[in-house]
């Protein structure tokens, strides 16, 4: 069908069905509330106050972005006696311009996506990067603030369980001096391998782009293994029920979200039921955001632990310098992958 076919006169209903919209447009088992093809940037916003099958899309992400803005300045200039420049936030600061920068992202793509196939394209390869850069972002804050208080990455520190198998004629320091160099190395890898995999998602011939997209999504959650191998090994409910509490619940909400977007469920079953209100990606955005909402408890608390702890300060380099080169980095990547879209795209 030819392009000019999807462009409506504007004296029409904006909400199109799933067969007169582009392809790249339509989504499983959605099959109304679609907004019509090149809306004007003030059509875009006026659009988030009426039900369009994306409006509760952004409604579900700018509400937590909100909420996570008024947390962080809290964090930043009220919780404690620091300048909110000082070295000792400036994981924190990696932190929350990853969380602020996923939803607000995502909003922005779920708002402008009709704006333009190509634009289309973009928003969601830049909403893919800012996934990367939160999980790289987390990890940053993990490697500060959780990691070096873990018995596990402490080569004094054994359990009768480990010493019954002979751990303690080991020297393993070598072995965790070299994790602890290396988590940000691999995480920054990582970041940038899942963008790339998410992108090549997008192509015509791919199969299962929800379950590649999902996936890969969770690659960088195994940087924070050692917290669960920690509670595996060492007593970490008693030792730090709030990270173990917080922790363990952030991974379940993480599954259930993982568990609706591929499945597709509820939309699934009753195609056309939930086209404007309760379909798997409204209810995806909302379990991503309470596990991102647990996240912050235990990452508060580990700042707190830090702040009274004698650990290193972090500096420039390893934290936001390692920032700056991931978003440039993420920033080729899509530059790359927008080049290579094909002409009935370059609208």
């Amino acid at each position: 069908m030819p392009l000019q076919s999807y462009t409506r006169d504007k004296d029409k209903s904006p909400l199109l069905r799933w067969d007169e919209v582009p392809d790249d447009f339509v989504e499983c088992y959605i099959l109304s509330g679609y907004r019509r093809l090149h809306l004007t940037a003030q059509e875009c916003l006026a659009s988030i106050f009426q039900p369009t099958n994306e409006t509760l899309n952004f409604w579900t992400h700018f509400i937590p972005l909100v909420l996570f803005v008024s947390k962080f300045y809290h964090l930043f200039f009220l919780a404690t006696d620091l300048p909110f420049h000082h070295p000792a936030l400036l994981p924190l600061w990696c932190y929350a311009s990853g969380v602020l920068l996923t939803f607000a992202m995502s909003c922005t793509a779920h708002v402008f996506s009709c704006r333009s196939l190509r634009l289309r394209a973009a928003f969601f390869f830049l909403d893919y990067a800012s996934i990367s850069y939160y999980g790289f972002a987390s990890t940053v804050a993990y490697s500060y603030y959780l990691l070096p208080r873990l018995n596990l990455l402490d080569p004094t520190v054994m359990t009768p369980y480990l010493q019954s198998l002979g751990w303690h004629r080991v020297d393993y320091s070598m072995l965790m001096g070299l994790y602890g160099e290396l988590v940000l190395p691999v995480a920054f890898v990582l970041a940038v391998t899942c963008t790339v995999a998410c992108c090549k998602s997008r192509a015509e011939d791919c199969s299962y782009p929800f379950a590649i997209r999902t996936f890969v999504f969770a690659m960088p959650l195994s940087m924070a293994c050692p917290v669960m191998i920690e509670s595996l090994l060492f007593d970490l409910r008693k030792i730090n029920p709030t990270l173990f509490v917080y922790f363990y619940r952030r991974y379940f909400w993480l599954l259930v979200a993982a568990f609706f977007n591929v499945s597709k469920i509820p939309e699934r079953i009753h195609p056309g039921l939930f086209d404007i209100i309760g379909h798997s990606h409204q209810i995806f955005h909302v379990f991503t955001f309470l596990s991102i909402y647990d996240q912050m408890h235990y990452v508060e608390q580990g700042l707190e632990l830090f702040l009274k702890s004698n650990q290193p300060l972090p500096t420039i380099q390893g934290t936001i310098g390692y920032m700056l080169l991931l978003t440039m980095g993420l920033g080729l990547v899509v530059r790359t992958y927008l080049q290579g879209l094909g002409s009935s795209k370059k609208d």
